[in-house]
This record gives structure tokens, C-alpha cells and sequence, in this order.
């Protein structure tokens, strides 16, 4: 059985027992100081008011002075203190998280919403690291209160002690009952939450489809669907919350008025001090306060729970990828061979059937195909971002797994259709292919993507904005980019799909005689639709429905394959125009 989400929490905590020390410490400190006040108290009414001690007024109120002055400063100290372990704590889970997901595999992000991933990791787990910080902290406090006041009151009269305490079973089963009702609950309101999330996150990521399509009054609905989901869900927890304090409270104050009704007695019958008595209700607002601070810990505690729970499902996951395990590539040829290979992204779905190609080291093949023919996925198996079901992917004559995986996809540079840029600079971008290359190496890259007129025509050269998803730049800026930094890897094995789709025809002759080029060092596979990308192949393999058709070179398919044929008429067309 899988430890608790609180048992877990706590064994974080544990990495910080120092901090978490201190925290208790001057929370003891500061509970202690707060019971001087009701001892000042009944000195005053008991002795110093009816003996008319001038003097020992002063010493009073400046012992009363002193208590608060000392538990301030403690207050600050322990809130610093606290400060440091919450940053703590959120760094570590929060880093614990982004490393499992960095580390899970690509199908189970095309499982997922953003909105959700983003949701867990901005808000799930700030509330979950408020179970220890605000939960466990201050509910450890406030029963440490209460047991000091319990036993102040125990030793100043049993009596009334046992009448105040007398809701308190009354009190701990209401608190039990809520919190069985509101952890489901609570969950429910998060997953309305991270619903609502994704819905803006598609939103903003699409807003020029939005606005393309003249969609906002719909996108509108969509939020407001979310967002009334969300009230409703938290209308439900406010609603217990709602009743479940004021009963409390309640049970709290019953137990107060018959104090108050019982030691009014013995003070008339002279069994009681009215000094003892004000002693005894200032006790009595020492113990119900961290009562109901309790409820708000209750309250905290399942909120941050069910977070917790949601960021433990993630980390508990068994799927993430050992990038490790396996061999290094060292001294990579390049040789590829895809052998009778089957994929299917969804059960009984097969996008790939049955293909085998093979791609000799230092030689260019292209992919051709009707959208949807499984070109892609072939590239996306080969940098096991997926595993064929059936079949067998081989590199150099060694399965795809007898390597680890990090060092498999430092052997390939992966240009990909979307050419997706980081925010950031355009330096930054680069830098992703060779962390440690030169200023010349990046001007190098970039002139061989014949990027370089258009980066040291901006203000700011190489660190200039890119805007997220790249958007300050355009399509065709933003493709070369990407080529850039594939050129800039100098991987040995060069895997573009699609990656002059964007490029208008002279920049695509530049990049085309880079790829001359280049191709004499490594092996390409090629994804195109544009004729001269196709031609340049030393082999063309034509994919259909998910079937290897046809391969040959160019002129031995416009014989052989007239499916070949159609797709190389439909490219030379949309050339022509």
C-alpha cells in the first residue's frame, strides 16, 4: 500500500529538519510567552489593585511589555525562518516534478492538457507544500497551545477546566466528519480548475485562430462552461466550510457562557477570586483560539492534500524513461534500418504496417506521401520519442535500445515541421544544438541555413527576442532558425521533416546546397513535398497509408509508380504556382 500524501509531505520536510527545528522551537518559545499575560492579570485584580501596590504597577506592566515585545520578535524570526523552509520545500517538489515530466514519454504529454501539466506545477504544488507550512506547522503550534493552556487550567482549577473542555469531543468529530466530506470534494474543485487553465491556455495559444475564424464569442462560452463548472464545485466546499465554522464556534462559546455562569457562582460564594476568574477566560481565549485556527488548518490541510494528491500521481509514475540505460553511441556510421516495422498511437489504429527501409550511412532518403501516410512517425521512432510495437529499428546494425537514450538523440538532429523556437534570444535558440559553440560557429550555422542576412539586420543581432513559440519572427525566419541549430549539432545522422516549407525559393536553394554539403558527412532522411528536396535523394521511399509502396530513385518511380507520379505532378504544380 502507497504511503499517505501527509507521510510523504513530511519525509520532504525531513531533508529540512534543522529549519523545521526552529520553527518549533521558537513556536514553543512564543506559546510560552503568550500565557504571562493571564498570570499579569489576576496579579493586578488579586493584589496590586486592592493592596494599592503603586510600585509593583510598573514592574506589572513592564513584565506584560516585556512577554509581547520578546513573542514579536520571535514572531518575526520564526516567520522568516518559515519563509526560507516554504522556498525551500517548493523547490524541491517543484523540481522533483519538472524532472518526471521532462522524463515521461511523449505519449503521455499527447494524453494531457497543458493547462493541467501547468496547473499541477504553478498552484498544486505551492498548496501542497501549505500542508507543511501552514498545515503541519501551525496545527503542531496550536495543539501545543492548547495542551499548555489545558494544563495551566488544570493546575489553576480541575473543575472549571473539565467544563471547558467538556465540546471538545464535540468539536474534534465535527472536524473528522468535514474532513471525509471535503477531501473528494476538494479534488473535484482542482480538476475544475485545471479544466478552466487549459481552456484559456488553448485560447491564448490559438488567438489568431480565434480571431481568424471570428471565434470569440465561442472561445467565451467554452471559458464561461469552464469557469461556472469551477464556482459550482467551490460553491460546494464554501457551503461546508460555511457551516461546519460557525458550528464549531458555536459548540465553543456554549462551553464559555457556562464557564462564565459557573465561576460567577463560586465568586459569590467565595470560592473564587474575580482575579482567579479573569485568569481563568483569558486561559479559556488562549485555548479556543488555536481551536479555531484548527479549523482553518483542517480546511488547509484537505485543500493541500488533494493537491498533493495530484502532484504524487505524477511522480509516482512507473513510464518515465531511464535516458541512461543502455551504451553510449560512440563512433556513429549512421546506418539505419527500419525491419517490418508496425506502430499503432492508439489500439487497433496502425499508422505504420509492416515497414522496412533501409538508409546507408552518409547517404539522403526521402519520405514522400499523402498527409496522414505515417512520415512522420518514422522519424519520431527513430528518436524513440515512441517504440514500434512490432519490428525492430536498428542503427549501425545494433537495436535502437542497445543504446541509451541520451546519447541515441545526441546522434540525431531533429528539424521538425513546426520549427519551434524557445522564448528567449535567437542565441539562446542556437545554443540548445552546441552549448559551448563560438560567436563564429553561430554566424556559421546561420549562414548555412541562410539565416544570417536577416539576424545581423536586427537591432540586436543574435540576442534578439524571439517571443514565445518564436512569434516575433516569421514562418520562414523561424524554420531557418531551427536549421541553424540542426547544423550547428552536427549530429551525424539529419532528420528534416518538411524544414523548407516555410522558405521561399531562393532561400531553399541556399539551404539546398548546405545540404549538398552536409550530406557528404552524414546520413539524411528527408520528409518533403517539394519537388527539388525530393529529386536531390539518393533513394525515395513512398509511403501509403501507412505502407512502403514504392522506392527507387526519382526517375526509376515516375516510371515504376504511378502513385509516385501523381504525388510528384501535385508538387511540381504547387512549385509551378
Amino acid at each position: 500500500m502507497a504511503p499517505s500524501p501527509l507521510r510523504r509531505l513530511l519525509s520532504f520536510a525531513k531533508r529540512h529538519w534543522r529549519i523545521a527545528a526552529w520553527q518549533l522551537g521558537l513556536a514553543v518559545l512564543g506559546t510560552l510567552l503568550i500565557l504571562v499575560f493571564p498570570g499579569v492579570v489576576q496579579w493586578f485584580i488579586d493584589d496590586i489593585i486592592p493592596n494599592h501596590r503603586t510600585q509593583a504597577v510598573w514592574t506589572a506592566g513592564g513584565l506584560a511589555i516585556a512577554a509581547f515585545l520578546i513573542r514579536e520578535i520571535l514572531f518575526y524570526a520564526r516567520t522568516r525562518v518559515n519563509c526560507e523552509f516554504e522556498q525551500r520545500m517548493i523547490t524541491d517538489l517543484r523540481g522533483q516534478l519538472h524532472r518526471k515530466i521532462v522524463r515521461l514519454p511523449v505519449g503521455w504529454f499527447d494524453r494531457q492538457s497543458t493547462g493541467d501539466i501547468l496547473t499541477r506545477m504553478a498552484d498544486d504544488v505551492p498548496s501542497t507544500q501549505r500542508v507543511i507550512l501552514e498545515g503541519i506547522e501551525q496545527g503542531v503550534t496550536a495543539v501545543l497551545q492548547m495542551c499548555i493552556t489545558a494544563i495551566m487550567m488544570f493546575v489553576s482549577d480541575w473543575r472549571l477546566a473539565l467544563i471547558i473542555l467538556a465540546p471538545t469531543p464535540l468539536i474534534a468529530a465535527g472536524g473528522w466528519i468535514y474532513s471525509r466530506w471535503v477531501a473528494p470534494r476538494s479534488t473535484l474543485a482542482r480538476e475544475a480548475t485545471s479544466a478552466l487553465n487549459s481552456t484559456l491556455h488553448d485560447t491564448i495559444a490559438g488567438i489568431r485562430q480565434v480571431k481568424s475564424y471570428t471565434a470569440e464569442d465561442l472561445k467565451q462560452q467554452d471559458f464561461l462552461n469552464a469557469s461556472d463548472l469551477l464556482r459550482k464545485r467551490q460553491t460546494h466546499l464554501m457551503a461546508a466550510w460555511a457551516f461546519y465554522s460557525p458550528s464549531m464556534t458555536l459548540l465553543g462559546n456554549l462551553g464559555l457562557v457556562l464557564l462564565l455562569m459557573t465561576g460567577a457562582w463560586w465568586c459569590i460564594d467565595g470560592e473564587m477570586t474575580a482575579g482567579e476568574l479573569m485568569k481563568f477566560l483569558l486561559l479559556v481565549g488562549f485555548l479556543y483560539e488555536p481551536i479555531a485556527r484548527l479549523h482553518g488548518v483542517n480546511q488547509t490541510l484537505q485543500n493541500g492534500l488533494s493537491a498533493a494528491r495530484r502532484v504524487f500521481e505524477i511522480l509516482d509514475r512507473n513510464d518515465a524513461e531511464d535516458l541512461e540505460d543502455g551504451s553510449p553511441a560512440a563512433d556513429i556510421k549512421g546506418h539505419v534500418r527500419f525491419e517490418n516495422i508496425t506502430f499503432a498511437y492508439n489500439e487497433g489504429k496502425p499508422v505504420l504496417r509492416n515497414v522496412s527501409l533501409e538508409v546507408p550511412a552518409r547517404q539522403t532518403i526521402a519520405v514522400v506521401g499523402a498527409t496522414g501516410s505515417g512520415k512522420t512517425t518514422l522519424f519520431q521512432l527513430l528518436a524513440r520519442f515512441y517504440d514500434a510495437e512490432q519490428g525492430q529499428i536498428t542503427l549501425d546494425d545494433k537495436p535502437l535500445q542497445y543504446y541509451a537514450k541520451t546519447s541515441l538523440r545526441q546522434t540525431l538532429s531533429y528539424v521538425t515541421q513546426d520549427a519551434f523556437l524557445f522564448a528567449g534570444t535567437i542565441r539562446g535558440n542556437l545554443l540548445l544544438g552546441c552549448p559551448s559553440a563560438t560567436e563564429d560557429q553561430l554566424w556559421e550555422a546561420l549562414r548555412l541555413a541562410s539565416a544570417e542576412d536577416f539576424v545581423r539586420a536586427k537591432t540586436d543581432g543574435l540576442d534578439s527576442q524571439v517571443g514565445e513559440r518564436g512569434v516575433m519572427l516569421s514562418g520562414g525566419e523561424r524554420q531557418r532558425i531551427a536549421m541553424a541549430r540542426a547544423f550547428l549539432k552536427d549530429a551525424p545522422i539529419l532528420l528534416l521533416d518538411e524544414a523548407t516549407s516555410a522558405v521561399d525559393t531562393k532561400s531553399e536553394h541556399a539551404i539546398q546546397a548546405a545540404l549538398d554539403a552536409l550530406r557528404k558527412d552524414r546520413t539524411c532522411m528527408v520528409i518533403a513535398h517539394r519537388l527539388s528536396t525530393v529529386i536531390a535523394a539518393d533513394q525515395i521511399y513512398v509511403l501509403r497509408l501507412g505502407e512502403i509502396v514504392a522506392h527507387g530513385s526519382h526517375e526509376e518511380l515516375l516510371k515504376s509508380s504511378p502513385y509516385y507520379a501523381e504525388l510528384a505532378a501535385l508538387a511540381f504544380d504547387s512549385q509551378k504556382h
